[in-house]
């Protein structure tokens, strides 16, 4: 396993005035209603991603003109997000108003190559930011913000990034997949998505009644671990990256341990159980407090008949697993991953997705959410296979990183799997963890996992 530093470079930009981008076409002047998910107070958050494409000696285009006209067509087909995102005054839900404003569109150029910053791969959180739009949100006005905003950054190498943030509640990891793919089909000069967008957010709202709501994790409050470590100024996020022949070695092991099981683990199941695993014990929780592991389950296919392919809200429920820090650590891996995967059946219950649909509503109508200790809280997200690469080469190949950024404020409970990047022939099939801890926790989290590597080898 190898671990990556992070380093902090200076990365001045020259940025153009700030555009709106409107709809190529006539679109319909109209107010839509969100899903109950769409709605999860949790959900209130902006996915800030990077793409990064390296030069094309073959193409010497503007990419920027391409991607200007793209994005005014795509909006033809995904309209909502030129609108913004509006909180009705009866029940605070939020909606999105279509004005016709337009989407903002930035154009930056840097005087560095890429190749000098890594291609963004170690770049420092902070400053990557730079390269994503800034999205002004106050959640508390009638009008609060734009759903959608881009940023193209040209690099004095040739080669660019698309810096997109892109609001939570409007789209879920999937969603997010399939509207930059759309962008980069007509940047490549298709006259139309080869996925059409499905709205049907009514699919997915939850029955009102009046039970009380139950708060996700206040069963346990008063019992949940806490690190010496947390709260700290002094994070760092760093890079792990996993080779192919490890995940195999690890999930070969955990099937002679389980006796070969007729169903098999995934990579992601056998993965979490010694992230979790590692970061607790990095953290140094106590060993008599609870920790938690959150997972995200998507369910497209849970109901019936199933989403359909064009659908991009948010579409998935979050599970959890509670084991003391103790019995974290005295598990083996392999019971640890059989947690795991229960757990995640448990969101393939109709009867569970509608309890948990009811129970955001409550939660929303009480105004409550989660307020105890989260040291030790990880929710670890897979972001491998949702469709990011593989359809996005408008002239430029496909991109070599792709770089997904957290807000700081969460990201210490937040891991994320994606596959590598391509500027490592070895690490294909492999995958990269990024973590945000303390900085002395990071020492011992990837010493924690070198460690764990050896004794599966």
């Amino acid at each position: 396993m190898a671990n990556q530093t992070k380093p902090i470079l200076p990365l001045s930009l020259e940025k153009k005035p700030l555009e709106l981008i409107k709809p190529s076409k006539y679109t319909p002047s109209e107010t839509l209603s969100l899903s109950t998910l769409d709605n999860d107070l949790f959900n209130e958050v902006m996915y800030a991603t990077i793409y990064v494409f390296k030069a094309n000696e073959k193409n010497q285009k503007d990419p920027v003109p391409l991607l200007r006209k793209a994005l005014s067509e795509l909006l033809v087909y995904y309209y909502p997000l030129s609108g913004k995102l509006m909180r009705r005054e009866s029940d605070r839900k939020l909606q999105l108003v279509f004005s016709g404003e337009g989407v903002p569109f930035e154009v930056a150029t840097a005087s560095l190559n890429l190749s000098s910053l890594n291609y963004i791969e170690n770049l420092d959180d902070q400053v990557a930011l730079r390269l994503v739009p800034e999205i002004e949100i106050d959640y508390d006005s009638k009008v609060s913000y734009h759903p959608l905003a881009l940023q193209v950054t040209k690099f004095a190498c040739g080669g660019f990034t698309i810096g997109t943030a892109l609001t939570h509640a409007v789209c879920d990891g999937f969603g997010v997949a399939q509207i930059i793919h759309a962008l980069t089909e007509l940047a490549a000069g298709k006259s139309e998505p080869t996925v059409q967008p499905v709205w049907q957010r009514e699919r997915l709202v939850g029955q009102f009644d009046n039970e009380p709501a139950k708060v996700p994790g206040g069963h346990i409050t008063s019992l949940l671990a806490t690190s010496p470590y947390i709260p700290t100024s002094d994070m760092v996020t760093e890079t792990i990256n996993i080779r192919a022949g490890n995940i195999k070695r690890l999930k070969d092991s955990v099937m002679r341990e389980c006796e070969y099981p007729k169903e098999g683990f995934t990579t992601y199941e056998v993965l979490s159980s010694c992230i979790w695993k590692a970061r607790s014990r990095a953290l140094k929780l106590n060993l008599d407090g609870i920790t938690v592991l959150g997972v995200a389950v998507g369910i497209r296919h849970v109901l019936d008949p199933p989403l359909p392919q064009g659908f991009y809200g948010n579409a998935y429920i979050d599970v959890y697993i509670e084991l003391t820090v103790r019995e974290l650590q005295e598990a083996s891996i392999s019971d640890i991953v059989k947690h795991v995967k229960k757990a995640k059946k448990t969101a393939y219950d109709k009867g569970y997705l509608e309890e948990e649909l009811k129970n955001t509503e409550r939660l929303m109508r009480d105004d409550v959410k989660f307020e105890g200790v989260s040291d030790g809280l990880l929710f670890l997200t897979d972001w491998r296979n949702i469709g990011w690469f593989g359809s996005m080469d408008f002239g430029w190949n496909e991109p070599v990183n792709l770089r997904p950024l957290t807000e700081q404020k969460s990201a210490v409970h937040i891991g994320m799997v994606l596959k590598p990047s391509q500027l490592d022939p070895s690490m294909e099939g492999g995958v990269k963890v990024i973590m945000t801890l303390p900085r002395v926790a990071m020492v011992d989290f990837k010493r924690e996992m070198d460690a764990m590597n050896k004794l599966y080898y």
